[in-house]
């Protein structure tokens, strides 16, 4: 019984040994840290939006509010404001056509039937 045990323990050190010194590299790889640095291109940064001037917004305004009788687009320091009535169904498109104008602000007071 205690060559057994004496063997128990020289295996358990054994083990022991070899795990420790092994902490320090996997399969046969050194310890030593490398790090890759890779340079990207810099992404450009989006073209700023373009506001358009009150004149020209204005006119374009009275161009997209046209197919709406029942609404009336004011223009003031770049920003648009509806009054007025128009159908729910029709909200979406107008309010689409008005942002592809670029204005400043879309101030929508429209009572929705």
């Amino acid at each position: 019984m205690k060559k057994v045990s004496f063997r128990l323990i020289v295996i358990g050190i054994a083990i022991a040994v070899t795990t420790t010194a092994g902490l320090g590299s996997c399969k046969g790889k050194s310890d030593k840290s490398t790090t890759t640095t890779v340079d990207t291109p810099a992404t450009p940064a989006p073209a700023p939006v373009e506001i358009s001037a009150d004149e020209t917004l204005r006119t374009a305004v009275k161009d997209a509010t046209k197919d709406y009788p029942t609404v009336t687009a004011t223009v003031a320091n770049g920003e648009v404001t509806l009054t007025g009535t128009l159908e729910r169904s029709k909200l979406q498109n107008l309010m689409k056509t008005l942002q592809s104008l670029n204005p400043k602000k879309v101030n929508n007071q429209l009572t929705l039937n």
